[in-house]
């Protein structure tokens, strides 16, 4: 359970990082993946991505304190990282970005869901009553 506690833990804290530079300097983030500069317009939906990531990081780490007692939220985070990665291929296989610009997100959503898949409690939880 340490290591699952662990590993939602620095994904979250990175999703909530990643959430926070989305807000702040979409701009700059966009230009460094080699994105052309977007219509302002743009700007206002990655702000409510970036604060939709920060408030998931937050309750996974709040869940991540005992994953047993949370496990909807570790589901929750299997879930979003592997649709993050098919999300990621699809892109990349529609031509909408290249492999460098998705290339980063893909490798690490792919590490973050064999890591969470490997760690998941998979022996059937007691149900309560």
């Amino acid at each position: 359970m340490k290591g699952l506690k662990v590993a939602l833990i620095i994904w979250a804290a990175a999703e909530i990082l990643q959430g926070l530079v989305v807000i702040v300097a979409p701009e700059q983030g966009g230009s460094m993946l080699g994105f052309v500069k977007s219509p302002a317009y743009v700007n206002n939906f990655l702000a409510l991505l970036g604060l939709h990531m920060i408030v998931g990081g937050v309750f996974l780490i709040i869940a991540a304190r005992d994953p047993k007692r949370n496990i909807l939220w570790v589901k929750y985070a299997i879930a979003l990282v592997i649709l993050m990665v098919a999300g990621n291929l699809y892109s990349i296989m529609r031509g909408f970005v290249t492999f460098n610009q998705a290339g980063m997100g893909l490798i690490m959503d792919s590490l973050f869901a064999v890591i969470l898949l490997a760690l998941y409690p998979w022996r059937r939880a007691p149900r309560s009553t």
